[in-house]
């Protein structure tokens, strides 16, 4: 993202460990939800390496693709198919959700793979540029899958996720317009470590229910 390479690997590394104590302290059914630090973690890694071609003059389009394939393809899915997955009481509507989602992610993976991609630095942060002529439509639809879904939950969680998100979309959008999928993506990264309180703060609940529930106590 901005910055450096530094920034985006010092991300990436710190995602990864905390997404990976998370998957390991979590129940399974919660390890869909412990996955995303890593994911970003992994996305995070992308632009990295974009930065260190940025530095030497060049680019590099397998990180460039590596990291919209992210951005573009497996948010829009994964967002609305994890709150969907976890909350029950809403699965009927969450359909909707996932259904858009996919329509956005098949656009864009046509999109990457018939128009050409044009990736260098503008303004501290990478721009990703390439021909993109239904914005008006398809954006929303975006912005309609991955933070409708999570505002549409019935857990608490996911909507104070779903608030932070949306509030650092907006300042990207303000201070990083050209730029925003890089900056909104770091900034989104950033805010998904909350999922690894979220499980720690499960676990030790189910620990001291445990205790309590203990013959004799």
């Amino acid at each position: 993202m901005c910055f450096s390479a530094s920034a985006s690997f010092i991300a990436s590394g710190a995602l990864t460990l905390l997404g990976i104590a998370s998957f390991t302290a979590a129940r399974k059914k919660d390890k869909i939800l412990t996955a995303i630090p890593i994911l970003f973690g992994i996305q995070q890694a992308f632009e990295g390496v974009q930065w260190l071609y940025l530095n030497r003059g060049t680019s590099s389009l397998f990180a460039g693709y590596g990291f919209l394939f992210f951005a573009l393809l497996v948010w829009p899915i994964y967002v609305p198919v994890f709150v969907f997955w976890l909350d029950r009481k809403r699965r009927t509507v969450l359909l909707g959700f996932i259904a858009v989602g996919a329509v956005v992610a098949l656009y864009f993976a046509r999109l990457l793979a018939t128009q050409s991609l044009h990736v260098r630095e503008h303004s501290s942060c990478v721009s990703y540029a390439f021909h993109f002529n239904s914005e008006r439509i398809v954006v929303p639809m975006y912005l309609f899958a991955t933070f409708g879904s999570l505002f549409a939950s019935s857990r608490p969680i996911f909507r104070w996720f779903g608030l932070a998100i949306s509030v650092l979309a907006f300042i990207s959008w303000m201070l990083y317009a050209r730029n925003f999928i890089s900056a909104w993506c770091f900034f989104a990264a950033a805010v998904s470590s909350m999922f690894f309180i979220y499980v720690q703060y499960k676990r030790r609940l189910r620990n001291v229910d445990g205790f309590l529930n203990e013959p004799g106590l």
